[in-house]
């Protein structure tokens, strides 16, 4: 009796904060502009100390360049979007590379590439949800919730599917749980889900090109989003088996760090900006 009340206590405080966290981002990439790009770098630190954390390089001089590079780049990309990355990244590989000189011996080549890997993979992938929420006209602020439509909604689509039809592992090793059936019916899953989002929002959008090539457009590109969000999500566990750790934080009850939320979402953004501009 003990027992399922414990689990019935998590399962409604894993309910309640993942409705509370759906509320605030709704509202935030409804708003856009400012308030998501503090949003967005807030999430970007905070994920930054979980990451550095993980992979043991937190509080030391190392981690707090990390932060203000990560500060620096989003700084950057306010003034300059998209172009602004580029010039970060030589701005980040320069400063660590010279923080790398002058205290060697004290850090190792393996350090800095740790610390390299961090802000590329949380800081900088994370920004895209910005980057695409923050592109020119009607398009970001419509496109933008495909990032999510790819990466949570392929993962409730693969959960369910998993659930029912699933026989075969996908990775035993790195995820026990996920099954091959199931990322399939993820990727489907995410396929139906962007037409679907296409059909209602688009069906006058653009001018001049029919709502079944803006369906059969954001399918793919979910579908694509999908495959990429289920690297994501694999990554992050394997680094987690990899330093022995069950989550990356404890900031969201019953969900654990932003990074174990967002892990598939930082997949998913940069790789739906480009094929979206490609594919536009």
């Amino acid at each position: 009796m003990e027992e399922n009340n414990k689990q019935l206590k998590s399962f409604f405080t894993r309910l309640t904060s993942g409705l509370v966290l759906i509320i605030l981002l709704v509202v935030f990439l409804y708003i856009g502009g400012e308030p998501l790009f503090i949003v967005s770098c807030v999430l970007s630190i905070v994920s930054l100390i979980e990451i550095n954390r993980v992979l043991k390089i937190n509080e030391s001089k190392l981690s707090y360049l990390c932060l203000l590079l990560t500060i620096i780049y989003y700084i950057t990309i306010y003034n300059y979007k998209i172009d602004g990355v580029l010039l970060f990244l030589i701005i980040m590989l320069l400063s660590i590379l010279s923080f790398y000189v002058y205290n060697h011996p004290k850090y190792s080549i393996k350090d800095v590439s740790i610390a390299i890997f961090s802000i590329l993979y949380v800081a900088v992938m994370f920004s895209f949800v910005y980057l695409i929420r923050e592109q020119r006209g009607i398009f970001g602020r419509r496109t933008v919730w495909l990032i999510f439509i790819a990466s949570w909604g392929s993962d409730t689509c693969a959960y369910v599917v998993g659930k029912l039809f699933g026989k075969h592992k996908l990775t035993p090793i790195l995820s026990p749980k996920k099954t091959i059936e199931g990322a399939i019916g993820g990727i489907v899953g995410s396929f139906l889900l962007g037409a679907l989002y296409a059909y209602i929002v688009f069906n006058t959008w653009p001018a001049g090109e029919g709502v079944e090539i803006s369906m059969i457009r954001f399918g793919v590109a979910s579908a694509i989003g999908a495959i990429i969000s289920q690297i994501g999500d694999l990554t992050a566990s394997a680094i987690k088996r990899e330093y022995g750790v069950k989550d990356y934080g404890d900031i969201i009850p019953g969900h654990g760090g932003i990074l174990d939320r967002f892990d598939s979402v930082i997949f998913a953004a940069p790789a739906l900006y480009f094929i979206l501009r490609i594919y536009r």
